[in-house]
């Protein structure tokens, strides 16, 4: 076999194993299980997928402002929704982000 070929095709494979599955995730798998999830994904991504809010970081004030900015622009949702909404969005996508876990492995001081 060409060994350009060989090279080729082991290129091809580690992409489909790598990247495939990044690549077939659902914009609602950016968003963490928990109540509410399932009004966000109903209502939010009427108009737009999850990718365009799920890396966004706001206090409960700053997504009470979202949700009231989406509501003028035509997002329809009932009172227990908003609710349901503002509650998800302020325990899973707070501002400020929660830090990372620190490594256990990591030497002190670090």
């Amino acid at each position: 076999m060409n060994f350009r070929i060989l090279i080729a095709a082991a290129a091809a494979a580690l992409c489909v194993a790598v990247v495939g599955p990044v690549l077939a995730q659902a914009p609602d798998d950016l968003l963490p299980a928990g109540p509410g999830k399932d009004v966000v994904l109903r209502v939010c991504t009427a108009c737009h997928d999850a990718t365009q809010f799920a890396y966004a970081r706001h206090t409960p004030d700053e997504w009470d402002n979202e949700i009231a900015k989406m509501q003028s622009a035509g997002a329809e949702m009932t009172a227990e929704e908003q609710v349901a909404i503002s509650a998800y969005l302020a325990k899973n996508l707070p501002n400020p982000a929660p830090a990372p876990p620190s490594d256990p492995k990591a030497p002190p001081g670090r």
